[in-house]
């Protein structure tokens, strides 16, 4: 029977819990935020990032059209939105992620290496250099930001341009 009298049920409470008797307090459920969960490099996204878009092209597959729900994972939403509204108006000229008319055999099967040149809190710039064997060598610089505690490709731009020239700059296409 509990009585609810003065501060008598918490120290009865309070003397269960040091006596032992009244067991463990279930513990808080822990909910993985994005501030609390372990977020991933950005250039460990934009690798990972060009590897499936590559092997995608590879087994000619269309990554806008035939793997949608996978290039959302790595493409910040504007930037999709973007791309579908020129497919659809036919403006296509040439693979915008690779920013060529052409794509190169060895870039498909050449390796993907990244390092992040810029990083403020919610966006990076990472140089992306697709390479096999120095055969071919092409460089992309991607702007990235943080969505949900996710790196995502916003833009991209051949290396050629100066790549000190700070992100929001430069033309989003």
């Amino acid at each position: 029977m509990l009585i609810h009298k003065g501060n008598f049920l918490k120290l009865t409470l309070a003397g269960l819990l040091l006596a032992g008797l009244a067991g463990p307090l279930p513990a808080a459920p822990s909910r993985a935020t994005p501030a609390t969960a372990a977020i991933r490099a950005p250039e460990a996204v934009a690798a990972e990032f060009y590897d499936w878009y590559l092997q995608t092209l590879d087994a000619d597959q269309d990554p806008l059209s035939d793997r949608y729900d996978r290039l959302n994972a790595y493409v910040a939403r504007p930037l999709v939105d973007q791309l579908l509204q020129r497919l659809r108006e036919q403006k296509a000229a040439g693979d915008y992620f690779l920013q060529s008319s052409r794509i190169q055999a060895a870039w498909l099967r050449g390796r993907v290496q990244a390092v992040t040149l810029r990083r403020q809190a919610r966006a990076a710039d990472v140089l992306v250099t697709l390479d096999r064997d120095g055969d071919a060598k092409h460089e992309l610089v991607l702007t990235m930001v943080l969505d949900n505690g996710i790196w995502k490709v916003r833009q991209v731009n051949r290396a050629a341009l100066d790549a000190t020239e700070s992100s929001p700059s430069r033309a989003v296409i």
